[in-house]
């Protein structure tokens, strides 16, 4: 009897002990993975957003780098290497190219900053902000604006576009 007792030990609990302590490290294993990835998701690289316009717009935006973080309920990506095109309905493009922008996946809204760069045909406008405001379709050129074209050079403190009525503003913030 103690012969069979010894063998059983042996050969079946002490097998069923260590299996279940390997099962343990594998399931450790497993979890601290995916802790990993979940951190890593928030980086993302050649991001690109496409949304539509009112009246058959189209509204592009692309990034070399992104990182996605959430902000009061909203998704925001923050962009780095942007660059971002608008269509309207006949395909008449606005390109506009900056070194960050903060994007709201909720509301489309976009914050352009750092060397802005806007083309539209042969005109040029650089600045060093730029909002994109989805509802209204307006896009608000802010900071050391400077517009070179065909009809010649202004320096401003801000543009606005509308892209529905085609309607182009240029305002200083405290005429003289």
């Amino acid at each position: 009897m103690s012969l069979l007792f010894f063998f059983y030990k042996k050969y079946f609990l002490e097998e069923t002990v260590q299996s279940k302590n390997v099962v343990k490290d594998q399931t450790k294993l497993t979890l601290e993975n995916v802790n990993k990835e979940e951190t890593n998701n928030n980086f993302i690289k050649k991001l690109k957003y496409k949304v539509k316009l009112s009246k058959d717009g189209e509204y592009e935006i692309n990034a070399k780098s992104s990182e996605i973080s959430y902000i009061d309920n909203a998704e925001i990506v923050l962009m780095s290497e942007v660059t971002a095109i608008f269509l309207d309905s006949k395909k008449r493009k606005i390109t506009i190219k900056s070194d960050k922008a903060k994007f709201n996946t909720t509301t489309y809204d976009t914050n352009f900053q750092g060397n802005i760069e806007i083309k539209y045909f042969k005109n040029t406008i650089k600045s060093n902000k730029l909002d994109f405001k989805y509802v209204s379709n307006d896009i608000i050129i802010y900071e050391n604006v400077a517009y070179n074209g065909s009809y010649g050079s202004i320096v401003a403190d801000n543009i606005r576009i509308n892209l529905l009525s085609k309607n182009i503003n240029i305002f200083m913030d405290n005429p003289k």
